[in-house]
């Protein structure tokens, strides 16, 4: 008879502490950091936020981007699975101490303002990281994250 007690006591205990409170359903809960992600988890994010964020910033940039896919910033790491960058099939830049010469050329300072002003932040916000700062050079997210950049004149 005890064991049988014990036997019922043990699962109503167990039946008591069930499982972790996921949280109030209603309160919307962070989303998880995108470096804390695994492979899985970062390329669903890539594929159902990023791409498409990006791509409408640069359609309304230049329309040919309409097309745009993992191609067009991770080059051939999107076709052998890596998806690593930086990636030399996106156009590379110049080192730093060269950069204002290489904003002088029209085109240049077209795609540049807009990397700077939309591309560059709006990364930074969706991968939930902060902007590096070429002042203080503090990490964050960088041209560098995706461009590889030109070795300078020693």
């Amino acid at each position: 008879m005890i064991m049988k007690r014990l036997s019922i006591a043990v699962c109503l205990f167990a039946a008591a502490c069930g499982g972790g409170d996921d949280g109030d359903p209603d309160v919307e809960q962070e989303p998880t950091a995108y470096e804390d992600m695994t492979f899985e988890q970062r390329s669903a994010f890539m594929a159902e936020v990023v791409l498409p964020e990006m791509t409408e910033l640069f359609v309304a940039f230049d329309p040919k981007f309409s097309t745009m896919s993992c191609n067009t910033c991770h080059g051939d790491g999107a076709i052998d699975g890596t998806y690593a960058l930086p990636s030399p099939q996106v156009p590379p830049l110049p080192p730093e101490e060269e950069f204002e010469e290489y904003m002088q050329d029209p085109e240049n300072a077209k795609w540049g303002m807009f990397m700077l002003e939309e591309v560059w932040p709006e990364m930074a916000r969706l991968l939930q990281v902060p902007m590096y700062d070429p002042a203080t050079h503090t990490e964050g997210f960088s041209c560098a994250n995706c461009h590889t950049v030109q070795p300078g004149v020693e």
